[in-house]
């Protein structure tokens, strides 16, 4: 999860942390305070013989996505650690119009039908309970976080990046003209500095926290958005949700329905402000843009 390598560079930062990474190796970490251990968690390696035996402040999970994944962790190094901050989704609410706070009611566990994306939903829910039952056995204390659409430095999903490199590639930039959609976003550095906020602080001890910036953006926004980060005009090809699925374009946003979050809790309870959308996307856009043009 790109998110994870930016928490990385922001903590390595900031000299009151030492990290020790844990994940497949792929992007090397060479960093300040960094000590990075190749590691797949679907192996029988036991991973408490891997990393150094001493008392961590927080274990930081990024990529739980199966039930089971979490009670193994806590079970091989659970006396090891004083709080389990975990990674779930702001998609676990049953999509509904405005802003969904943390008290919304959840999408049912019932339903199976065999998309990946359900079953991503489903059971990011089923590992917030395994969190909140292994760590009560466990003695240790929880943190959940529930991003909604992640944007920024780094991101491998087609997202933003999807519209900026037809941008740069200078081809038609899809623009929907009949969606009445609108989302709520979070930048990658908003996570990072909100995370290094909850590692060891009791307020946010066996809370669940949306993450999300209070801005709700439709598709028209944002690509009225990147033209002003473009400086200039671009061409663009208005298309209908009827055309975007029938021509299967892969837009990376919901076409009908809203997906709004509230991320106030946290901005209360920590006296935090999200970075402004226009801000963080401008600054996402130059990153794409430079990455793209070489």
């Amino acid at each position: 999860m790109f998110t994870g390598r930016v928490f990385s560079i922001q903590a390595s930062r900031n000299g009151g942390f030492n990290l020790h990474v844990v994940n497949r190796g792929n992007f090397p970490m060479d960093l300040e305070r960094v000590t990075q251990y190749k590691y797949d968690r679907h192996s029988l390696e036991d991973i408490s013989a891997l990393v150094p035996d001493m008392t961590y402040d927080a274990l930081v999970d990024f990529c739980a996505y199966n039930p089971g994944e979490i009670e193994s962790i806590i079970n091989a190094i659970g006396g090891r650690i004083k709080q389990y901050i975990f990674f779930s989704t702001a998609s676990i609410y049953i999509p509904a119009n405005g802003f969904l706070d943390e008290g919304a009611a959840l999408v049912g566990l019932n339903a199976e039908d065999g998309n990946f994306i359900n079953d991503y939903i489903r059971n990011k829910i089923r590992l917030e309970h395994e969190l909140s039952q292994a760590c009560a056995k466990s003695g240790v204390k929880y943190t959940i976080l529930r991003p909604s659409f992640i944007y920024g430095p780094f991101n491998y999903a087609p997202r933003e990046s999807y519209f900026i490199e037809l941008i740069t590639k200078k081809q038609p930039v899809p623009l929907l003209i009949d969606s009445p959609s609108r989302f709520s976003f979070v930048y990658v550095i908003d996570i990072a500095e909100a995370l290094i906020k909850c590692i060891g602080a009791e307020r946010a001890y066996d809370e669940a926290f949306n993450l999300a910036g209070g801005e709700a953006v439709t598709y028209t926004q944002l690509i009225s958005g990147f033209e002003r980060f473009n400086k200039s005009p671009f061409e663009k090809r208005e298309v209908t949700v009827a055309q975007v699925e029938e021509e299967k374009l892969p837009l990376p946003f919901p076409l009908t329905g809203d997906m709004l979050y509230d991320g106030q809790k946290f901005a209360r309870m920590f006296d935090f402000k999200y970075t402004p959308f226009s801000e963080g996307m401008e600054k996402t856009f130059k990153v794409f843009y430079s990455l793209f043009s070489t």
